[in-house]
């Protein structure tokens, strides 16, 4: 079980807020996700498999079964899953760290995969971002979310801060776009949005390769 500095279970924070999660974001005025999949629409198609890494409680996911795609999602939250489950978005749902590596697909097991408000709470990215690489397809999007620093440092990977309970990462992006580069992803747009005072950049990427 992974636990923070403090010596708890980060799954357990998340859960005790689960409840109230779609609701907290609505009143922040947070467009993360209608905003990430409008970045992708053009490029996805009914059918296809999408694999949403921290799905939570599916508000990342919902417009992409919508639109027709088959969804797969794994969170560390069992409260998050169990409100993801009664959305009915999701043909499976798995409890799971994404820093457990590897990932319980097999390579190219998806023609897509999101991220959406997960990457902000973890540090390094490397693993996160090979896993991505190896369960999706070639010709495949990965599309996701970081938070900027306030202030650029050149160099540098992330900057940890406290933000009430949770240890908050905002990447550089230099850092990202060497991981999506490192990972054989072309990156195809990205978009910085503000969420608050916070600055948010998703991400949308091409895995390279041939079908």
């Amino acid at each position: 079980m992974t636990r923070d500095a403090t010596g708890v279970d980060p799954a357990t924070r998340h859960d005790a807020y689960a409840a109230e999660y779609d609701a907290q974001v609505s009143a922040y005025g947070c467009y993360l996700a209608e905003a990430l999949f409008g970045l992708c629409y053009e490029f996805i198609r009914p059918g296809q498999r999408l694999l949403d890494v921290g799905i939570g409680s599916g508000l990342s996911a919902a417009p992409f079964a919508r639109a027709g795609l088959r969804v797969w999602g794994m969170d560390f939250s069992t409260a998050m899953l169990d409100l993801c489950r009664a959305k009915d978005i999701a043909e499976d749902l798995r409890q799971r760290d994404a820093r457990d590596i590897p990932w319980p697909y097999q390579p190219a097991a998806f023609d897509h995969a999101i991220s959406c408000g997960l990457f902000h709470f973890l540090a390094d990215l490397d693993a996160l971002f090979g896993e991505a690489a190896r369960v999706t397809r070639p010709g495949g999007l990965f599309a996701f979310t970081t938070k900027d620093p306030a202030t650029p440092t050149p160099g540098a990977r992330y900057v940890r801060r406290a933000s009430g309970a949770f240890d908050i990462y905002d990447h550089e992006p230099d850092y990202v776009a060497g991981l999506l580069a490192a990972g054989g992803f072309r990156s195809l747009r990205s978009l910085r949005c503000f969420v608050g005072e916070d600055i948010f950049t998703i991400w949308v990427a091409r895995r390279e390769g041939v079908s």
